[in-house]
């Protein structure tokens, strides 16, 4: 079972006090065995989540037989979502690593790379990453030579070709995200791709700062768009400021709006958008893994180590979504893609 750090002082100085014992030399006729990694991991967000809990377990997954000891801090991204939480999740986490003192540091997604990852770039500690939207020289490890990692990048082309098989009448996208710096990139990149793309007449992306202007943007799309993209979610602010649940979100959306929409990933389907050919939360997680053992077991420095993205996606539809929508899919979709047959919220 995985060590998840704690946060209260005198947790912390009883956690402090076992690592430190676990520290003293071993004796000598154990140094034969086999050798035993400590890897600590920090992950943006936090457990249970299929998207992080994927790519968790597919790390171990890649790492193979490798023997690990694993500590693990969540920095709960979605709920401390102001610069100065933010600035003080990142704190904590890193005097987490500082506690564990790990073989190997593993981070998942964009602010365990800000607050945490940049901190060590250009240090003996190798680094492994994945779930990463924005680009490395944007989290201050471009040319790290302890830095390697997995990008996380859309299937944008796929996703609206899916899309269009479901609606045929699809030929303007509206591209929906809210606030985070790193969510620029996403935009960026995916109105960029679908803007060459043949099969679209138009692509327009709003960037809104609330919950309010979401819904507001969403009620104001039928007038510019034959259907909806929803990208950066996560943490739309509420009337009081606080961060609103994108499950919430996703609902008011399923309520509220006749229109056809997509993601990229599979927990968006689970709570109500129709189509996406996801990012692969598993691979994500394995690729890692891979890149991970290849440092520890191998030898193999981190620089040496490409930092690319994964390929495989998965086509996956919300059929009851579909059914609200007055959608026919056809037999060759459903046996194409993974089927979600309800809205997690209403479970």
């Amino acid at each position: 079972m995985p060590t998840v750090f704690p946060t209260s002082r005198s947790a912390r100085r009883r956690l402090l006090a076992s690592l430190a014992a676990a520290a003293l030399p071993v004796p000598a006729r154990a140094q034969s065995s086999p050798r035993r990694w400590r890897i600590a991991h920090v992950m943006s967000f936090s457990s249970p989540w299929r998207w992080t809990d994927g790519q968790w377990r597919g790390f171990q997954e890649g790492l193979g037989s490798a023997s690990i000891e694993s500590h693990v801090f969540a920095m709960d991204a979605r709920r401390h979502v102001t610069p100065a939480a933010l600035a003080e999740r990142g704190r904590l986490a890193r005097a987490f690593v500082e506690a564990v003192q790990p073989d190997l540091l593993y981070l998942s997604d964009d602010d365990a790379q800000t607050h945490v990852a940049q901190h060590y770039a250009g240090t003996r500690l190798p680094i492994v990453f994945s779930g990463m939207n924005d680009v490395p020289a944007r989290h201050g490890l471009a040319d790290a030579p302890n830095v390697t990692g997995v990008l996380e990048r859309e299937h944008a082309v796929e996703t609206v070709r899916l899309l269009q098989a479901l609606v045929p009448g699809v030929r303007r996208l509206l591209v929906l995200s809210g606030p985070g710096q790193y969510w620029d990139a996403v935009v960026a990149r995916v109105t960029a791709q679908l803007g060459r793309f043949e099969g679209l007449q138009s692509v327009v992306a709003a960037r809104t700062d609330t919950f309010e202007a979401y819904r507001q943007a969403v009620q104001n799309a039928p007038a510019q768009a034959d259907a909806l993209l929803h990208l950066g979610i996560l943490n739309l602010p509420g009337a009081a400021g606080e961060p609103v649940p994108y499950s919430t979100v996703q609902q008011w959306v399923v309520e509220h709006s006749r229109m056809p929409d997509a993601s990229f990933w599979i927990d968006r389907v689970h709570h109500g958008t129709l189509a996406s050919v996801t990012v692969s939360e598993l691979e994500q997680g394995r690729e890692a893994g891979r890149l991970a053992r290849a440092i520890l077991k191998d030898g193999q420095a981190p620089d040496s180590l490409p930092i690319r993205p994964t390929t495989k996606g998965t086509p996956a539809l919300n059929l009851a979504r579909a059914r609200a929508l007055g959608l026919t899919v056809q037999s060759t979709q459903l046996l194409q893609s993974e089927v979600i047959r309800g809205y997690e919220w209403q479970r």
